[in-house]
């Protein structure tokens, strides 16, 4: 196949479809992962909107050293505010914690960084930089998209400078899990399967739509812009509380966009 303009997008195939591939090893480095190759799984778990799921993308011991590395950077975690919200706490959404990682002078995540261009298929430049993510008991994160609509930030110059009035945006993000959670904790996506929410459906409700659990190192991948690079309304996601007392949650996400951004150097 041959393409012209555009981002890859991962073929969904059909729910549970699964594909091998190799990605490709970090380019331009002396250390262990200059020529690591790693074999990995993909399998579809939703068409719409497209979610896949990936295994052996990250290691157990990269899992540790991101949220060691991010712990004592840890805040609490701020939203971008529509035109409708300014005013309000960002606490009416998102209780958790976050940290932004550079991966500048560190060699696992700029192999990281790398690893998620293969896996992509759009090149390093377009992704923004590392955030993890720390949710403790009761911490969550309601249903929300990743893509910024110019109609909601017609008075947000920043945000509306960032995008361009609308040509450029977040594409896909690329979340992966730092460690299991035994109860909670899951990735909801409300309009699974493109059904409408139900009457009264609330942001912070969890008993709608496909749950995603979180499993130490898995990876999942899904398009808030659909193949036309329009923005997806069914890609409204959700981090569903944490329901153990002793749990805790870890995770991390790339944020690509669909032009060069400058937050992550080119190649």
């Amino acid at each position: 196949l041959v393409f012209q303009g555009g981002n890859w997008r991962w073929p969904g195939v059909r729910e549970g479809f699964q594909r091998q591939i190799e990605l490709s090893p970090t380019l331009d480095f002396t250390d262990d992962y200059s020529t690591e190759k790693r074999n990995i799984t993909i399998e579809t778990l939703s068409m719409t909107p497209l979610v896949v799921s990936i295994k052996g993308f990250l290691s157990e011991e990269e899992c540790d050293h991101i949220a060691k590395t991010a712990g004592p950077r840890m805040e609490y975690s701020a939203v971008s505010l529509k035109d409708v919200d300014k005013g309000k706490a960002a606490s009416n959404w998102r209780t958790s914690q976050s940290a932004f990682l550079s991966s500048g002078g560190d060699p696992i995540l700029t192999a990281i960084d790398h690893r998620t261009a293969s896996l992509s298929r759009v090149p390093k430049g377009h992704q923004e930089v590392l955030q993890v993510l720390r949710y403790g008991q009761h911490e969550k994160y309601d249903a929300h998209h990743d893509y910024f609509d110019p109609r909601d930030y017609q008075s947000d110059k920043s945000t509306m400078n960032l995008i361009q009035n609308g040509k450029r945006n977040r594409y896909a993000t690329v979340f992966w899990y730092l460690t299991t959670v035994k109860e909670g904790g899951e990735t909801i996506f409300p309009n699974f399967r493109n059904r409408p929410l139900p009457r009264g459906y609330v942001h912070s409700d969890c008993n709608y739509g496909l749950k995603v659990k979180p499993q130490k190192g898995k990876v999942i991948i899904f398009y808030s812009l659909d193949a036309r690079g329009q923005m997806d309304p069914n890609s409204l996601h959700g981090a569903c509380p944490v329901i153990g007392e002793d749990d805790g949650k870890y995770a991390a996400n790339k944020w690509i966009w669909n032009a060069p951004m400058g937050f992550t150097p080119s190649d």
